[in-house]
């Protein structure tokens, strides 16, 4: 202000423009610079935090940014080696089904038709194929399988008959589809029509226990351990500043991330 008083006494109107224009001319400078400075902050920010990674339930953009995390923590509540080994039962498988990934409930319904005598093949994951997470193969005889880990979803008819039309492209007579929270009546009925088995999450339970070793439910139903759904490899946990996910430990190589709650 004593500036411009200053250029008003000694240059007059003109002197006193001059001045001012001056003065108008630093500050827009100053603040274009300020404001410079805070976009390049918050994209280095969101570059760093990752947070610009879709976050699906599925796997995430594989081209999304993602610079190498502050630090991998590892699970709550980590078990010890020295402790007893878990007992199982088939009240815990339960619950334990409704709390890992919807990766690793597809691993365990390929382990449990394993037991079962099947040759399974993975077309689910990162790459499904045609609405077919598992083909199950035994005497010939090939079968599609769909993994819902869905809980508190029910299976309904849409669901039946989208089974129905991958069946009828990769040339099946039989299907199943496993899932966690039941199915209604619609869907049952339309299934039972087209010989395609259902199974929840209590009739998975309870065949787990009866063909699952103790170690092979370990490893299957393993809380702290993750698998990258594109490549297998083991995941670490990744901290954000707005969110927090699971990212494949070969990173650059191998860009999956999976978020551990499946769909609810």
């Amino acid at each position: 202000m004593l500036v411009l008083l200053l250029a008003l006494l000694i240059g007059g109107l003109g002197g006193f423009a001059q001045v001012f224009t001056s003065l108008l001319s630093l500050a827009a400078g100053g603040l274009m610079a300020v404001a410079g400075f805070l976009v390049l902050w918050f994209v280095g920010r969101a570059i760093y935090h990752h947070w610009w990674i879709p976050r699906s339930q599925e796997i995430a953009n594989p081209t999304a940014w993602a610079m190498p995390p502050r630090l991998a923590r590892p699970e709550a509540n980590p078990v010890s080696q020295s402790e007893s080994p878990r007992q199982w039962t088939a009240e815990t498988i339960f619950t334990a089904l409704g709390e890992i990934d919807w990766f690793q409930f597809e691993r365990f319904c390929a382990a449990l038709l394993r037991t079962e005598g099947y040759e399974v093949v993975r077309k689910g994951g990162a790459r499904p194929d045609g609405g077919v997470d598992l083909i199950a193969e035994k005497g010939g005889e090939r079968s599609l399988v769909q993994c819902k880990h869905w809980r508190t979803w029910t299976v309904k008819e849409n669901v039946i008959r989208e089974m129905l039309g991958s069946m009828t492209h990769f040339q099946v007579s039989s299907g199943a589809i496993y899932t966690l929270s039941g199915w209604t009546r619609p869907a049952a009925d339309f299934a039972l029509q087209h010989s395609i088995a259902l199974v929840d999450g209590n009739e998975m339970a309870r065949r787990a226990l009866a063909r699952l070793s103790t170690k092979r439910l370990d490893e299957v139903l393993n809380l702290t351990v993750h698998h990258c759904p594109k490549c297998e490899a083991p995941m670490v946990w990744r901290e954000g500043s707005f969110r927090s996910f699971w990212g494949c430990s070969t990173y650059p190589r191998c860009r999956g991330t999976l978020k551990h709650a499946g769909a609810r």
